[in-house]
């Protein structure tokens, strides 16, 4: 995962976990990659192109990032 890279949300486990597949299609912006150092909640910031509830900024878990 690169920082800066155009992203869609894909379906995983974690992302329903999380209660977000309304967010699988969407695409977005990588602002900030949380995977270095980490074994738990790996994933990235990403900036929706349209907001979801209000919002354009979502942590998105990596395993989701396509």
């Amino acid at each position: 995962m690169i920082q800066n890279a155009h992203i869609t949300v894909i379906t995983s486990n974690k992302l329903t976990a999380m209660r977000l597949d309304d967010l699988v299609g969407c695409r977005g912006l990588v602002v900030e990659v949380l995977t270095e150092d980490r074994t738990r909640n790996r994933g990235a910031l990403v900036l929706l192109e349209e907001p979801y509830l209000g919002e354009y900024l979502w942590f998105i878990p990596e395993n989701s990032i396509s």
